[in-house]
């Protein structure tokens, strides 16, 4: 604490000379006040009790007096309060238990929480070796849907037909499906020109994609409607298996073969435009857009669900029919100008190919996944040509 302003005070009256004698001689500056841990030591009988000395009575204050023996014992206030109880509130005996065991919770709650991580990741490691044994897909693909109703069947428990409960179940079977539209005169075409040209794209589509000949791979009935120049390349097309966008052929040692007792069904559009084509050649051109559906003779379908014997076919086809005066008499007929294709529940190595097979039954779970899976709908109207998957 700060030394005290106030001067040194004279002896106490017992240490204090007699007024006769000579003055006591002047005492050092004072410090600090001695403690007053308790009362001053007696006075020596021996030595002479007088009077105060005229300086000590003036003092105005005594540094060392202290409290008599008599006097009571003065106790603080807050001492002498009584002892109220408080009761605790629910947050505050909460956080008392949490202080004393925050880090026991806290380390319980952790190692939890690693279990958890750590049995969720073997969980999912161990369902993603299972997807890549059987051949899933290890993401959601575009246009998946969900997993089809189970095959209606008969009384005795077998498949009502290959078609039933699938969308080709309301298609026209074989060459009934290919409808032409009616035929109108467009550009420098006549409506007989027209008609003729709808004519031969029409049979174009059925030998290429219906006729059994060109199923066990005889081309020779969908050649002869080309026209004579555009033969060879599509003969060269077939050759090098890529064919499917305009003709299908059935793998000669496809395990199912087609199903003897079903027709191909089918169902599409025919339009048609007058163009200008290259080297200035007025041309029809007709573009076709259909589904073809190939049933196979899948052993015991009623254990498979809807479709799974079905090979679907979707494809998107222009063909041009040169203007007769505008080219010589071998460039008169039909050509095709270009083919897109979409496959679904077609074996990939028979692709690659050029022909269809049924992908391969191994794991019933692997036909509700359809191989190779569109990236739309094969059957949706909204599908466009490049809407697929390639092996």
């Amino acid at each position: 604490m700060p030394h005290s302003p106030i001067p040194a005070d004279p002896r106490p009256a017992a240490d204090a000379p007699s007024p006769t004698g000579p003055p006591p001689p002047a005492d050092p500056p004072a410090t600090d006040p001695p403690p007053a841990a308790g009362p001053p030591p007696a006075a020596d009988p021996s030595s002479a009790v007088g009077p105060p000395s005229p300086e000590a009575a003036e003092s105005p204050l005594d540094r060392y007096a202290v409290a008599t023996a008599d006097e009571p014992v003065r106790i603080p206030s807050w001492m002498r309060e009584p002892e109220v109880e408080h009761e605790l509130t629910r947050s505050e005996r909460l956080r008392l238990r949490w202080g004393r065991h925050g880090g026991t919770l806290l380390g319980a709650v952790g190692a939890l929480l690693v279990l958890v991580l750590v049995g969720g990741l073997a969980l999912g490691g161990f369902g993603l070796v299972q997807r890549v044994h059987d051949g899933a897909p290890l993401l959601p693909q575009r246009g998946a849907t969900s997993p089809p109703a189970p095959r209606p069947t008969d009384d005795s428990g077998n498949s009502l037909g290959p078609f039933v409960a699938t969308p080709a179940e309301a298609y026209a079977e074989g060459a009934a499906a290919v409808v032409p539209p009616a035929a109108r005169t467009t550009g420098p075409f006549t409506a007989k020109q027209v008609a003729d040209g709808l004519a031969k794209v029409r049979r174009a589509l059925v030998e290429g994609r219906l006729q059994s000949r060109m199923l066990d791979g005889d081309p020779d009935g969908f050649l002869a409607v080309l026209a004579p120049q555009s033969r060879d390349s599509v003969r060269r097309d077939l050759a090098a298996g890529a064919n499917l966008g305009f003709a299908s052929r059935v793998a000669d040692k496809a395990d199912p073969g087609l199903d003897p007792d079903e027709e191909v069904r089918a169902r599409g559009t025919m339009t048609y435009r007058s163009t200008t084509a290259e080297g200035g050649v007025r041309a029809l051109e007709i573009t076709t857009r259909f589904v073809w559906v190939y049933p196979f003779d899948l052993w015991r379908p009623q254990a498979y669900p809807p479709g799974a014997e079905l090979v679907t076919l979707r494809d998107e086809a222009v063909w041009l029919l040169p203007y007769p005066d505008d080219v010589d008499p071998g460039g008169r007929g039909l050509w095709l100008s270009s083919a897109r294709v979409t496959l679904q529940n077609a074996s990939c190595p028979a692709m690659e190919r050029g022909f269809l097979a049924l992908a391969e039954a191994e794991p019933l779970r692997r036909r509700t996944a359809p191989v190779p899976t569109p990236t739309s709908d094969v059957y949706d109207e909204s599908w466009r040509a490049g809407d697929g998957e390639e092996c």
